[in-house]
């Protein structure tokens, strides 16, 4: 380790170069790293999801999610099932064993949904599976406008939702508020009665026109009854051109019912500055910086904005800002805190060791984080907490090994050997106060639970940064102090308080 370390200080060209060298890395892994308000992690858990249009929640319990409940029954790894159904749509969620493989029963929960899918309805999509991931929205679009109906509204919602798509690391853009396109279909209850057909039978006969079962919902208000549907036919004309064999009588449907295409109320009302709205939520995935994005995605609205002048844009909660204002505190208090200590060394030792104790901070940290970035991580809430637990800690290594180097100049010890023997010395010392600091953060990578997803980057920061600081100080600290470290005065004398706390000890021991 000290042939090493000479070998290092013998080679001040190779050891500048890697200096440079990891500067650049350093800036290239900020550039780069993802920046997000939470880390994406991955649930011990897998979501599966199905839809069928126009089905009640109780024909979705009998037709779908029983049969699909008794297939995953029999699958080990399983701990619990949790089923929710709406109309026309469920979801499952399953939550795993601890030691269960997610992989392997991901497979496994597929294959019982492919094999379950005989006892579906013909017409239904096959249900999704897929392991569960945590991820926060970045940012949330309004669009609204005060002259478009809501089908309008939405289908320029959709065609935006297109577009935003295709921006790089974009991994899921929602849209809420919106319905789907309907059929309203309003049998005029006097007509019916004046052709002598029966009710019943005119229902029927329009289930009939439909494509895809069920039809959908059928509700009777006064002499009218309303049959909406998401399936069929989408153009109104070829719904009133249809011609129904009702009773054995062809009748077309425009001579007994109205129809038009309608976008009905959905069950979310939503305005924004008191206009009617619908919101786009967009998530980012794994990779890509959520402040640089988040700017993309503003620049890009502002782009397509005249071609929808009927639209108002406004983005909110923005998750990026709170990122960039937590970034801000995380640099502004290493800035001050470099002052501090460059400041504080000054006056306590000399300008020469202030200088290369606060040249040698930075480094610790660009080097924990290139192995936060190479080992997959990202820059976020829970690894900016880590970051400003350790910024106080990160000085004691330097501090330490290059006042023993100045002890051992100003006691005429050669520059070069100083800076060897000085090392070589605070190595163990400091190393072990560097694990034992460590080890006061180890029990948090015991936690078991959705929550030590979170919080486990916090030891793995700290103990990161502080492996930074190891580093910086055996290697590089030590060409800096044969380079500027001189035998010189303290700005303060210290010698009065030592002499009497030497006594002080003398006399207790």
């Amino acid at each position: 380790m000290i042939k090493f370390l000479q070998y290092f200080i013998d080679n001040s060209r190779l050891n500048y170069a890697l200096l440079a060298f990891l500067l650049y890395l350093g800036v290239n892994a900020y550039m780069n790293i993802p920046k997000e308000i939470f880390p994406s992690v991955e649930l011990d858990k897998v979501s599966v999801r199905g839809t069928y249009s126009g089905a009640s929640a109780s024909n979705m319990d009998k037709m779908a999610v029983r049969d699909i409940e008794d297939a995953l029954a029999n699958i080990s790894g399983i701990d619990k099932t949790e089923t929710t159904i709406a109309p026309g749509a469920f979801t499952m969620i399953l939550t795993l064993n601890e030691n269960a493989n997610k992989i392997n029963v991901l497979n496994n929960v597929k294959d019982a949904v492919s094999l379950s899918k005989q006892y579906l309805p013909s017409d239904m999509l096959e249900p999704t599976a897929v392991i569960m991931d945590r991820n926060r929205a970045l940012v949330k679009l309004s669009v609204s406008s005060k002259t478009l109906n809501r089908g309008e509204l939405t289908l320029r919602a959709q065609e935006i939702k297109s577009k935003l798509s295709k921006i790089k690391n974009i991994s899921d853009i929602s849209i809420r508020g919106d319905s789907d396109q309907e059929v309203s279909i309003k049998v005029n209850s006097e007509k019916i009665i004046a052709y002598g057909l029966q009710p019943s039978s005119v229902v029927n006969a329009i289930r009939n026109l439909s494509y895809v079962f069920p039809i959908g919902n059928i509700e009777e208000k006064g002499n009218f009854a309303f049959i909406s549907t998401v399936n069929g036919k989408t153009d109104a004309l070829e719904w009133k051109e249809s011609i129904l064999n009702i009773d054995s009588k062809y009748i077309k449907l425009a001579d007994i019912a109205e129809v038009e295409i309608i976008y009905p109320q959905t069950s979310t009302m939503a305005t924004y500055n008191n206009n009617p709205t619908l919101t786009l939520v967009i998530s980012k995935g794994e990779e890509g910086n959520s402040i640089e994005l988040s700017k993309e995605l503003r620049a890009y609205i502002q782009k397509i904005s005249p071609n929808y002048k009927e639209i108002i844009f406004d983005f909110y909660q923005d998750s990026s800002v709170p990122i960039e204002k937590r970034l801000d505190t995380v640099i502004s208090n290493m800035t001050f805190g470099l002052i501090l200590v460059f400041f504080s060394m000054f006056l306590l030792i000399n300008f020469r060791i202030a200088f290369i104790v606060a040249i040698g901070i930075p480094f610790s940290f660009i080097i924990g984080l290139l192995f936060i970035y190479y080992f997959g991580y990202s820059i976020n809430i829970i690894s900016l907490l880590g970051a400003l637990i350790v910024i106080g800690i990160v000085v004691d290594d330097a501090i330490v090994v290059s006042e023993n180097i100045q002890r051992h100049i100003d006691e005429g010890m050669e520059i070069k050997e100083a800076s060897i023997v000085g090392v070589q010395e605070m190595m163990l010392p400091v190393t072990l106060a560097t694990i034992t600091t460590a080890a006061a953060f180890l029990p948090m990578f015991m936690m078991q639970g959705e929550i030590a997803l979170f919080l486990i980057l916090v030891p793995i920061v700290v103990v990161m940064i502080l492996l930074g600081s190891l580093i910086e100080s055996f290697f590089f600290l030590p060409l800096h102090a044969r380079e500027f470290l001189k035998k010189s005065n303290n700005f303060i004398d210290w010698s009065r308080a030592q002499n009497f706390y030497e006594k002080v000890l003398s006399f207790h021991i």
